[in-house]
């Protein structure tokens, strides 16, 4: 076996082993799309290598060099058509019934010429002008995409795809179509670099998809594990977690404890679906009413609590007054009565942990129902001793 011979199987090895990672990698995330096809495309090339020592020797038989001539026109297509479904959102221009066009053509002008007997005067360079056409229709299409995550990618591939364009003109051209002149072995040797090229592109693009996927996944898993997905704000498990943070930076902000008045009987008279509303009522009001430091989080059932950061508690009971308003002016759009809050407010203090703030605003919201419903108690003193205002109702019940 010759040293060219052995050069080109060598090739030919290692764009299969490419074929192969991305058969595996594709294989361990299914999710993934294309990835069948852009291994059968390194797989064609990968053949159409190895098949070269044979199809180019004069006097070889036809079917190796038909064969051959047919996997180097089907290689660029099979990667157009893994990369369209890969990027299915990405609309590349044309489509598969246009892709199947262009390798049709190509292939018929190939075949044609084969069995022309005699074959007429410059009729041997049509195959290499339409695998010509052919690679550099694939080359437009993959420079046409304008992905933001894979756009170097792309373009690095529709580059490879342009180089392997040039061989085949230059090679048809220099053997004027006689394998003996070395014309097979040029389009051969100009697709390997591609070849290899496109194999490294598809792992990259593909394990940097996965990756992007990953920590997509863990910013959702993040998302759900510290938002209540009813109200659309944190659970107590994410307030506290926030509210621990700003007392631990020294910080003396206000906490609201409140719960939604009679909602029992909500629930009771107009069924869990309008409870389900009252509270997603609730959480809206919180998002819109409240500014970029302040921390909201529902506690659990229709208890909510809020710590407001750089205010006095005169501007809190605002805040709690505000937030009722807009609850109670959006409710008859949701099919909902009037709703009432009970607010409990204490003042945190240096060194007072979310828990005992947390007691101390709970005593007040039990003062606040014991006092009426729908108003707010301000809680001083000690949680053994608490020392509790009159109630406030400040307009939490007006129209």
């Amino acid at each position: 076996m010759d040293q060219p011979t052995v050069a080109l199987l060598s090739a030919a090895a290692a764009v299969a082993a490419a074929a192969l990672a991305v058969l595996r990698s594709g294989i361990r995330q299914r999710r993934l799309r294309g990835w069948a096809a852009w291994s059968a495309a390194l797989a064609s090339g990968a053949a159409a290598i190895a098949l070269a020592p044979w199809s180019a020797t004069p006097g070889a038989p036809t079917l190796p060099a038909a064969a051959q001539e047919l996997l180097l026109l089907a290689w660029p297509l099979l990667l157009l058509a893994g990369t369209r479904q890969f990027h299915a959102r990405l609309a590349l221009p044309g489509d598969e019934r246009l892709d199947m066009l262009a390798l049709a053509a190509a292939a018929a002008v190939a075949i044609v010429v084969r069995l022309l007997d005699p074959v007429p005067a410059g009729a041997p360079l049509l195959p290499g002008i339409a695998a010509l056409l052919l690679h550099l229709y694939v080359a437009a299409m993959l420079a046409a995409g304008r992905s933001s995550d894979d756009a170097g990618a792309l373009r690095l591939t529709g580059g490879a795809v342009g180089l392997a364009a040039l061989a085949p003109g230059v090679a048809w051209m220099a053997g004027a179509g006689d394998p003996a002149a070395g014309g097979l072995d040029l389009r051969t040797l100009g697709a390997i670099a591609p070849l290899a090229v496109v194999g490294f592109t598809l792992l990259a693009m593909m394990n940097e998809r996965t990756a992007r996927e990953l920590v997509d996944s863990r910013r959702r898993l993040q998302v759900l594990a510290y938002t209540d997905t009813l109200t659309g704000i944190a659970n107590r498990r994410h307030f506290e977690l926030l509210a621990a943070r700003l007392l631990h930076a020294g910080h003396a902000p206000v906490l609201l404890l409140f719960d939604v008045d009679h909602f029992k009987t909500l629930n009771d008279r107009l069924g869990h679906a309008a409870g389900d509303r009252a509270l997603q009522l609730v959480g809206a009001g919180l998002r819109e009413t409240l500014r970029a430091g302040d921390i909201a989080g529902r506690l659990g059932g229709d208890e909510f609590a809020l710590l407001l950061a750089d205010v006095t508690l005169r501007q809190a009971v605002g805040v709690a007054d505000r937030l009722l308003q807009r609850i109670q002016s959006h409710a008859p759009a949701q099919r909902l009565p009037r709703l009432g809050l009970s607010f409990g407010l204490v003042q945190t203090r240096a060194g007072e942990t979310v828990d005992e703030a947390l007691r101390r605003a709970d005593q007040a919201l039990y003062e606040a129902k014991r006092q009426g419903r729908s108003c707010l108690v301000t809680a001083q003193g000690e949680e053994h001793r608490p020392v509790f205002s009159e109630s406030q109702r400040l307009g939490l019940t007006e129209a």
